[in-house]
């Protein structure tokens, strides 16, 4: 099978298979950002169930109040960071890669700050903040960089077509791209030629008034041409259609834009897979070999191995049936899927995470009590 086969990127970096973990939040890192044996310990299960990358939650290139969320903002956060990366090369044959995110302010009053809040000086500094991230994450010894250009956050925001800001970083998708634009060379510039360096961008927004694959073939273009070693394809996630809740900050997972992010049990396998499909075709036509990643709703290695025959991704991401099921790659490659522990879609995962507390799969749960996932 092709998901089984080893993958080059950009013939920088080869990984084992062609399955990817995407982000997924754990919620175990600690208030201040920094990383705690029981995240190592998360991040190991992936790695050693088979995983050809890794790629973990979001983690934040600024200094900000942001809960349990990692952090790569100064130099203190690399030493823990190296211990996961070693931790990772030694126990398993997966590589791993941050996804490094900016994220604007919100409150539980229900204040939310937008791009178009943001001073020049506020933006141009952005590129600088993921520039320095993505040199400490090679120095902590990830084998990549993603950066987070998806779902209700501030790259994604500048990229929108709800981003109404009337300066040259607003007003026409040359200027919602820009921001964008600066980021990937600064970055770029950052970790050099040598590293891989990775985009997840959303497909389609699924929002009024939003972007769809008439903007984002263009971006995902443009990224390509600026080097980009891989585009991963999402969706949806925008706080335009979330569900406000009393006493709560908005949650941009809550609205239809929320579960086409996080396909649900009642949407259809391979949901979102036809917006990943046309950009790699898009990028094809243009000449860009950039390899493309897909995910949401694929929950058997059968299903994924369709999507590479037909040409419609070069690598599969499998989040939360890995988060179910770690050994989901190991198992699969051996032919032993009767033992898997299937994803049901029922996300209460998702609800954990907008509830801040420790991230697992709700069938981890043992008759006694106890929390433990599957065994190999």
């Amino acid at each position: 099978m092709l998901l089984f086969e080893p993958f080059n990127i950009g013939h920088k970096l080869e990984l084992a298979n062609r399955i990817v973990m995407p982000p997924v939040v754990t919620r175990l890192a600690t208030v201040e950002g920094k990383v705690t044996e029981e995240l190592i310990q998360r991040y190991l299960l992936y790695a050693q169930g088979g995983a050809g990358l890794v790629i973990t939650e979001a983690v934040s290139v600024k200094e900000q109040k942001s809960g349990q969320l990692l952090r790569l903002n100064h130099d203190e956060f690399i030493p823990g960071l190296k211990e996961l990366t070693d931790r990772v090369h030694s126990e398993s044959d997966a590589k791993i890669a941050p996804q490094i995110i900016h994220f604007l302010k919100i409150a539980r009053s229900g204040y939310r700050q937008k791009v178009e809040d943001l001073s020049l000086e506020e933006v141009k500094e952005i590129p600088l903040l993921f520039a320095a991230a993505a040199a400490r994450a090679r120095e902590a010894g990830f084998d990549a960089v993603e950066l987070h250009y998806a779902h209700a956050y501030t790259m994604s925001s500048f990229l929108s077509r709800h981003n109404h800001r009337k300066d040259e970083y607003g007003r026409s998708l040359k200027g919602r791209l820009r921001l964008a634009e600066d980021v990937v060379i600064a970055s770029r510039q950052a970790v050099g030629d040598d590293f891989v360096l990775g985009a997840r961008i959303n497909g389609d927004e699924f929002t009024l008034g939003g972007n769809a694959l008439n903007q984002s073939r263009p971006i995902a273009s443009r990224l390509a041409e600026l080097g980009l070693d891989y585009v991963s394809v999402s969706a949806g996630g925008r706080f335009e259609d979330a569900v406000p809740r009393e006493g709560e900050a908005l949650d941009p997972y809550t609205g239809y834009s929320g579960h086409r992010s996080m396909p649900p049990k009642w949407m259809q396998e391979k949901v979102n897979v036809y917006l990943a499909a046309d950009i790699r075709q898009t990028l094809r036509n243009g000449g860009h070999s950039t390899p493309v990643i897909t995910a949401g709703r694929i929950p058997t290695a059968k299903v994924a191995e369709e999507i590479l025959q037909d040409g419609q991704a070069d690598l599969i991401g499998i989040a939360r049936p890995i988060l179910c099921d770690p050994y989901w790659p190991k198992k699969s490659r051996e032919g032993r899927e009767k033992e898997i522990l299937k994803c049901i879609y029922c996300n209460e995962c998702r609800e954990a995470e907008g509830a801040f507390e420790e991230v697992t799969c709700v069938q981890w749960k043992k008759k006694d009590g106890s929390i433990a996932p599957p065994k190999p």
